[in-house]
């Protein structure tokens, strides 16, 4: 029997599966936020240095480690499903918790030694050291934490705009994104799935007013108070949700289908992908490649699947896979670019000798010519 528990904190009423769910434990020593989740974020420079160089959404909390390299706790029991090196995220581990969600961690300096694909892992244990690979100095060291759950239905993503930071808090400027990454899940605010609360320091003492002082305030003003995990939604949904909702409903009524089938460009198989970690203009080949090979060809059923797509999720597909194929076209021609300078040096190289006698030989060829006509 399944044990359901509630528990009052922070004004949030937190209800998980004692059986499947425990609240998880901080990762970090210092126990300060310092980016917040949901912010809108300019690439490289306006990233703090990161190597993601176009504006996008933060997808995960960033947890100070003073800019010091600082061991990294599990904030779960679960096993590491992944540990090694992104592009864009540079030395990561992803950790399955028992009921399948995806805590992921991502700049470690570097591992604590054993730990290996399979490994098993006990909330507390330490996981490596803080870092700020791949970028470097040019980005402070710190952990950016991430959450992916396996079921669509408990994804809490939302976008505040700039427009939102600057005045009243207006639920409008917010934007769902329930696309799922291979291998991670649906990504939601991780704020809710801790015991505790966390102050935000982020350097922008203005947004405390908008959008809360610590994870739990932000939590309960972007969502309305939400509390799961595994608890079920709140129904205090905003009225722009609720009139997008019914419009949705409406279409798909018209369409004759439902709204889940109708809606399913961003979300069903065969659609354009949330690449696993970063943007595919980060990525190399063999990672662009690997991602596209998951996303299409990983489920047993996709043939199937891919029959209840929508004809503009189709298009889309299309088009996609068009722009990968020349961005895979150009990476070759680059590669072939650069072995055919490296040819061409050895040539050159290899050809130094016989341009060396050849001068030699012209020159005394000249000299005889010359004393022919002098005699």
């Amino acid at each position: 029997m399944i044990i359901r528990a509630a528990i009052a904190l922070a004004g949030l009423l937190v209800v998980f599966d004692a059986a499947a769910q425990t609240c998880m434990v901080s990762p970090t020593a210092a126990e300060i936020v310092s980016g917040r989740y949901g912010k809108q974020r300019d690439g490289g420079a306006g990233n703090h240095g990161s190597a993601n160089t176009r504006p996008h959404m933060h997808r995960g909390l960033d947890f100070s480690t003073n800019n010091a390299s600082q061991p990294l706790k599990a904030t779960t029991d679960g096993v590491i499903t992944r540990i090694g090196t992104s592009s864009s995220a540079g030395n990561l581990i992803l950790i399955k918790r028992a009921n399948n969600d995806i805590v992921a961690y991502f700049h470690l300096q570097s591992f604590a030694p054993g730990l290996r694909e399979g490994s098993q892992v006990r909330a507390g244990d330490v996981l490596g050291l803080s870092g700020n690979t791949p970028v470097g100095p040019r980005m402070a060291k710190h952990l950016h934490f991430e959450y992916g759950t396996s079921r669509p239905e408990d994804a809490r993503v939302r976008q505040f705009s700039s427009r939102a930071q600057l005045g009243p808090f207006n639920p409008a400027q917010l934007r769902s994104n329930l696309s799922a990454k291979p291998g991670f899940g649906w990504n939601t605010d991780p704020a809710p799935y801790f015991c505790q609360t966390f102050p935000i320091r982020d350097g922008h003492p203005e947004h405390v007013a908008i959008l809360g002082a610590d994870t739990k305030a932000q939590h309960a003003i972007l969502f309305g108070g939400t509390p799961p995990p595994g608890g079920t939604s709140s129904n205090d949904a905003e009225p722009a949700q609720v009139a997008s909702a019914n419009a949705d409903a409406r279409i798909a009524g018209n369409a004759g289908t439902t709204p889940e089938k109708f809606l399913q460009d961003g979300e069903g198989f065969g659609t354009p992908p949330s690449p696993p970690f970063g943007l595919y203009e980060t990525m190399s080949a063999n990672e662009m490649l690997s991602s596209e090979a998951t996303r299409r060809f990983s489920g047993d059923s996709w043939n199937q699947d891919l029959t209840q797509l929508s004809e503009r999720a189709l298009w889309v597909d299309f088009v996609r896979s068009i722009g990968v194929s020349n961005a895979l076209a150009h990476a070759i021609y680059k590669r072939r670019e650069r072995v055919e300078a490296l040819l061409a040096t050895y040539t050159a190289q290899r050809l130094e000798a016989y341009r060396r006698r050849a001068q030699v030989s012209n020159e005394l060829a000249r000299r005889q010519a010359i004393g022919n006509v002098i005699q």
